[in-house]
C-alpha cells in the first residue's frame, strides 16, 4: 500500500472514530440533560405537594388535593408502608404501575413503557393519619423521546455528509505530503539511470520538514558530486604520476635487456635507477592509502602531550638520518592531541624543509601554543602558496623529482591537520626560504 493511500485512509479513519466519539458524547450528554431537567420539575412538583400536605385541613377531600400533582399525562401513587397502594391517579391515560427500584444514592429512575422513556422517583411522606407512606411521581416522556430520536438522526447524518470533505481534506493532505517524496524519488531514480547529481528546487521562506529533507537531500547530492569529481581527478592524477615511474622502469629494463649483460656500468645505473623509481611508488601508493583512508572514521586518542619532548624526538631521528641540525627554540608547552598523528604532521613539514635547504632547521614554540617551522631554503612563490594542500600539486615538477616529492605530502598534513583541530599557515618568500606556523583552533581547551 502507498504512503499516499495509508495517509489517506489513517486521517479519514482517525477524523471518523473521533467524530463519531464526539456525536457519541453530545447525544449521551442531551439525553443525561433532559433527563435531569425532568427530574428537577418533579422534585419542584413534590416539595410543593408536601408543603400542601403539611398545612391542609383533615377535612380537605384528599383525593381533590392530590389530584391537582399529578404529572402530565402521568401518574401519582401513594404506597403504605405494607407497599399497598392507598392511592393512584392517572392524569389522562391509563398508566399500569410501573414497578422500579431506585439504586442507592439515586434520585430518579427510567424505565421504558411501550417505548416510551418514563421518569418515576419517590419521596417519603406523612398521611394525614400520621402514618409514613411513599408518594410516587410518574411520567412519560414523549417529547423527550422525540427529541432524543432527532438529534441521533441529526448526528447521524451529519456523520454521513462529513465523510465526503473528511476524505477530501485527507486526500488533499496526503497529496501535500507524498509529492515532495515522489518528487525526491523520481530525481533519485533519474540520477540513478543518467549517472548525475541533479538536486530538487527549494522553495524560499520555507521552513517545514519538507524543506529540510529537500536542504538535507541537496548538500548530500552536491557532497556525492564533489566526491566523485575529486575521486575522478584522483585517479587522473594518480595514473598520470604513476606512469612517469613505470615509464622509467620500463626504459632502464629494456636497457638492461640489450646492454646490461655486456656493459656493467649501465647494468648499475638501470638498477639505481628502477630502485630509485620503485621507492619513489611504494612512497607514492603508500601516501594515496593514506588519504583514502583518511575519510574513513579514525581512532584519535587525544591526550596531553610535551611538544618539546616530541620534536626533540623528530629532530633527533632527523640529526641520525640525515645528518642535518634542527634547532628547537621557546617555551615549551602541553597540548591535548593525539602524539602519533602530530609527530606524522610536524615531520611532513620538517621534511620538506630538509628537502629544499641545505641551512640548518629552526623549531620555535611560542606562548600562543603555536608550532612554527623554519628554513632558510630556496622558498615557494606566492602564486603556488593557496594550493600546496591540493592533492598532486607540485610547485616545480622537476624539483619534486629531484628531492622525491609527489605532490601528496601537504595534503596528507591538512587531512591529519583536520583531524587534530590544528591550522597551518605557510609564509614563504622565494629565494628567502618558508614559515609554516601550526595553530590549535581552540587554544582554550588546551590550557
Amino acid at each position: 500500500m502507498k504512503l499516499k493511500t495509508k495517509i489517506n485512509l489513517f486521517s479519514t479513519l482517525l477524523t471518523l472514530i473521533i467524530m463519531a466519539t464526539s456525536f457519541t458524547g453530545i447525544f449521551l450528554l442531551y439525553k443525561q440533560f433532559a433527563f435531569q431537567t425532568e427530574y428537577t420539575q418533579l422534585q419542584n412538583r413534590a416539595n410543593e405537594l408536601m408543603s400542601g400536605m403539611s398545612k391542609m385541613d383533615t377535612n380537605m377531600n384528599i383525593n381533590s388535593f392530590l389530584r391537582a400533582y399529578i404529572p402530565s399525562n402521568g401518574a401519582l401513587r401513594i404506597i403504605d408502608e405494607d407497599d399497598e397502594q392507598l392511592i393512584n391517579m392517572q392524569a389522562t391515560t391509563t398508566i399500569e404501575r410501573i414497578p422500579f427500584i431506585l439504586e442507592e444514592n439515586a434520585d430518579y429512575t427510567i424505565s421504558y413503557w411501550k417505548d416510551t422513556p418514563v421518569i418515576a422517583t419517590n419521596y417519603p411522606l406523612i398521611w394525614p393519619t400520621g402514618e409514613v407512606v411513599t408518594l410516587e411521581l410518574i411520567e412519560p416522556l414523549p417529547n423527550i423521546a422525540q427529541n432524543i430520536a432527532l438529534l441521533k438522526w441529526i448526528l447521524i447524518a451529519m456523520a454521513l455528509i462529513a465523510i465526503i470533505p473528511i476524505y477530501l481534506a485527507s486526500s488533499l493532505l496526503a497529496s501535500i505530503i507524498a509529492k515532495p517524496i515522489q518528487q525526491l524519488t523520481m530525481t533519485m531514480q533519474q540520477n540513478i539511470t543518467t549517472n548525475r547529481y541533479e538536486q530538487l528546487p527549494l522553495k524560499d521562506n520555507k521552513k517545514d520538514e519538507i524543506t529540510e529533507m529537500t536542504t538535507t537531500y541537496n548538500a548530500l547530492m552536491h557532497r556525492l558530486e564533489d566526491n566523485y569529481r575529486k575521486q575522478q581527478q584522483f585517479v587522473g592524477n594518480a595514473s598520470h604520476e604513476l606512469k612517469t615511474p613505470l615509464t622509467v622502469i620500463e626504459s632502464y629494463a629494456k636497457l638492461l635487456q640489450r646492454r646490461g649483460f655486456h656493459n656493467e656500468e649501465v647494468t648499475h645505473e638501470a638498477l639505481a635507477a628502477i630502485t630509485k623509481e620503485t621507492a619513489n611508488m611504494q612512497e607514492m601508493i603508500m601516501q594515496m592509502l593514506q588519504l583514502a583512508s583518511a575519510n574513513e572514521n579514525v581512532e584519535m586518542d587525544f591526550a596531553l602531550t610535551n611538544i618539546e619532548v616530541l620534536l626533540q624526538e623528530i629532530a633527533l631521528m632527523m640529526q641520525q638520518t640525515y645528518a642535518r641540525e634542527v634547532h628547537i627554540q621557546g617555551h615549551a608547552f602541553t597540548l591535548l592531541t593525539d602524539a602519533v598523528k602530530l609527530k606524522q604532521l610536524l615531520f611532513i613539514f620538517i621534511d620538506n624543509a630538509r628537502k629544499y635547504s641545505e641551512k640548518p632547521i629552526v623549531i620555535m614554540m611560542n606562548p600562543a601554543k603555536q608550532i612554527i617551522i623554519q628554513d632558510y631554503g630556496i622558498g615557494i612563490p606566492e602564486k603556488d602558496v593557496p594550493h600546496l594542500f591540493e592533492r598532486f600539486y607540485r610547485v616545480d615538477k622537476a624539483r619534486s623529482r629531484a628531492t622525491g616529492g609527489t605532490g601528496l605530502g601537504l595534503a596528507i598534513a591538512k587531512e591529519l591537520a583536520d583531524l587534530l583541530h590544528l591550522t597551518i599557515h605557510i609564509n614563504s618568500t622565494v629565494g628567502v626560504g618558508t614559515t609554516v606556523t601550526i595553530s590549535s583552533k581552540d587554544v582554550g581547551a588546551n590550557e
